[in-house]
């Protein structure tokens, strides 16, 4: 069954199918990104509401507003507070990238996401010490300053962590880093809330600012030590909140 979809009522042009199998937020992230791609939904158009879009494709809002929170990561909508969400301007190339699909769709796991920062946020900082300028300085001292702005709202926190660590991989000048953190960048925001969850908001402010400081004082060591200590330090901490998960749900024997 179809059912008809879009901005206007009277647009025929526009068909979603009804979700019925598993994978239900893929799905519908597939189907939204299509109209988006075919250019049904054309730059600036204001597409239906998260109600809308749910009764008429017979899914829950949740899996609507994951689906679109995926679009607004990879920048084809903007998601404006109360105002509803409209289509962004976009690079067609994003989708030319066989990983883009991948990353936005599978169900991400946190632990894997913080070995990946593991493996490569340390030679990051590292190369962000021998070339930062003033133009990156400032960018990580703002992005620092949201993050602080935030504290109050984890989810809002989470997005200004996840500009911090973007910020980061612009300021190596090393465009093969920033691309491939824009790539993912939909996997790093996927995990960042879960992340804060974890480790807390004001864990994570005490790091990144001695992260930074050392940035400026130009200490390659230290910063290089203190991004492995936050990311091992999460690490532990996600993995012993998961292993007391597991027990909870564990039936009593006898």
């Amino acid at each position: 069954m179809k059912a008809q979809l879009g901005p206007d009522s009277s647009n025929d042009s526009t068909t979603l199918t009804r979700v019925r199998r598993k994978s239900v937020r893929a799905q519908v992230f597939e189907q939204l990104r299509d109209q988006i791609m075919s250019q049904v939904w054309t730059p600036g158009t204001k597409i239906p509401s998260e109600n809308a879009l749910s009764e008429m494709l017979g899914v829950s809002r949740v899996s609507v507003r994951e689906a679109l929170q995926m679009l607004a990561s990879l920048g084809l909508v903007e998601m404006r507070q109360g105002g509803g969400t409209f289509v962004r301007e976009y690079a067609a190339e994003l989708f030319l990238n066989p990983l883009t699909p991948m990353f936005a769709l599978e169900k991400t796991d946190v632990v894997h996401v913080l070995e990946y920062r593991r493996v490569v946020e340390k030679g990051i900082v590292s190369l962000v010490v021998e070339r930062a300028g003033d133009a990156e300085i400032a960018r990580l001292e703002d992005a620092y300053r949201a993050m602080e702005d935030a504290r109050a709202d984890g989810h809002a926190f989470a997005s200004a962590d996840l500009e911090f660590h973007l910020a980061l991989a612009h300021a190596t000048q090393n465009p093969v880093i920033i691309k491939i953190n824009e790539v993912i960048k939909s996997v790093l925001s996927a995990s960042m809330e879960s992340i804060v969850d974890v480790l807390g908001i004001e864990d994570g402010l005490h790091y990144h600012r001695r992260i930074l400081d050392a940035i400026i004082a130009g200490d390659r060591e230290t910063a290089e030590e203190l991004m492995q200590e936050h990311v091992e330090r999460t690490i532990d901490r996600y993995a012993r909140e998961a292993a007391a998960r597991h027990g909870s749900e564990e039936e009593p024997k006898g």
